[in-house]
């Protein structure tokens, strides 16, 4: 299993409620996997996660649109194996003066054949 740190970068359209987190460097994007109701995640052409995005964030993060206008922090898992594909990240935001943490877990199965790694992506 081969691990892998990127430092990724986001943008928040609070029109459409989209949240767009990507890596900072350059990727030739491959494909796409639904991970679960409004959550995609990217896949470079070497099978490496390079962006996620969610649909209807402020619904999915349970917070309201201007929270996701400033997050402080990102940090994701991904982990690949053979079976599946999962994603486990939290999201630092300003609520009521205070920071909180909304966390997204979630999983589908692998059968596209994406090659086992874990991945880290954080905000730097």
């Amino acid at each position: 299993m081969k691990g892998t740190n990127f430092e990724v970068d986001y943008q928040y359209d609070m029109e459409v409620d989209g949240l767009f987190i990507y890596v900072s460097q350059d990727y030739q994007y491959n494909t796409s996997i639904e991970l679960d109701n409004d959550v995609i995640l990217d896949f470079d052409k070497g099978g490496i996660p390079v962006a996620l995005e969610i649909l209807n964030a402020s619904h999915v993060l349970k917070v309201p649109k201007y929270a996701l206008n400033g997050i402080e922090e990102i940090k994701m898992t991904i982990n690949v194996n053979e079976k599946s594909i999962s994603l486990k990240a939290g999201f630092c935001v300003i609520l009521h003066n205070r920071e909180q943490t909304q966390l997204v877990d979630t999983f589908t199965s692998n059968d596209i054949g994406i090659p086992a790694m874990e991945t880290e992506l954080a905000t730097a």
